[in-house]
């Protein structure tokens, strides 16, 4: 432990802003290491400096904050999606009507998706290969629109365990990939200023324009509990969500 030191980690620090990384990434993966570090050293009694401790990260000060895409250019990428009818607009398509994160999506397993139930819904569940982002992340979102037709022809093209296995096994869960591949394909559709992200973003606003109310946005975003209350209980019912979430569908 006591081998590597802060040149070390501002060295990985590098390596991982020349991969194209932002500032929140590299931050989020150093902090972890920090982290890891912290309780080898403290669970092992050992006297040495954690490398990660002070290791600086700049901010994107320049940076734009994340546009959510216009709802006339989301029904252009949704329509183009069904025209191509591959893997990898599935996954576009599936993003754009349930609000999910890449990873959370990339890292599905066809026993995640239940078509037959009385509402069609997806559970985003970690597993071995991909972990979620927080306790809230665990839910579940209807299917409809088009997250709905993405999900119907994954079950019926893909056979393996998982539903976008180019992208996940049962070890690896690589989503940097997938982001690239859809960040290069939506500029051709959508234009420059928008990235696979910008979906999450517009599935908030259109979910307040239909007049969701903000606890059930979280939890069908899976964000953060923004107070105490919103802790007790079971939250909403399917049938609940999916009331809401068939206001989205054209």
């Amino acid at each position: 432990m006591n081998q590597y030191s802060t040149a070390d980690a501002a060295a990985f620090r590098d390596w991982l802003f020349k991969k194209k990384l932002s500032s929140a990434s590299v931050l989020r993966i150093t902090g972890s290491l920090k982290a890891m570090f912290n309780f080898v050293i403290n669970e092992q009694g050992l006297d040495c400096k954690n490398p990660f401790a002070r290791v600086f990260v700049p901010i994107d000060v320049e940076r734009e904050r994340r546009k959510p895409i216009p709802i006339e250019a989301i029904r252009l990428l949704q329509a183009t999606c069904r025209d191509i009818n591959d893997d990898l607009r599935w996954l576009v398509s599936l993003i754009s009507d349930t609000g999910m994160r890449l990873s959370e999506a990339v890292g599905l397993r066809l026993k995640d998706i239940h078509l037959e139930a009385p509402v069609p819904h997806v559970s985003v569940e970690p597993h071995s290969s991909r972990s979620l982002k927080t306790s809230s992340s665990k839910r579940v979102i209807p299917l409809v629109g088009e997250s709905l037709w993405a999900a119907q022809q994954i079950t019926i093209h893909q056979t393996t365990t998982y539903c976008f296995p180019r992208y996940c096994d049962e070890t690896t869960c690589n989503s940097n990939s997938a982001s690239a591949a859809i960040n290069k394909w939506l500029k051709t559709v959508v234009g420059e200023d928008y990235v696979v992200h910008s979906l999450r973003h517009s599935f908030r606003d259109r979910l307040r324009n239909v007049g969701s109310a903000s606890d059930l946005i979280d939890q069908l975003g899976g964000w953060s509990q923004q107070t105490v209350g919103q802790g007790y209980g079971e939250g909403y019912s399917l049938a609940k969500l999916n009331e809401n979430m068939t206001l989205l569908a054209p």
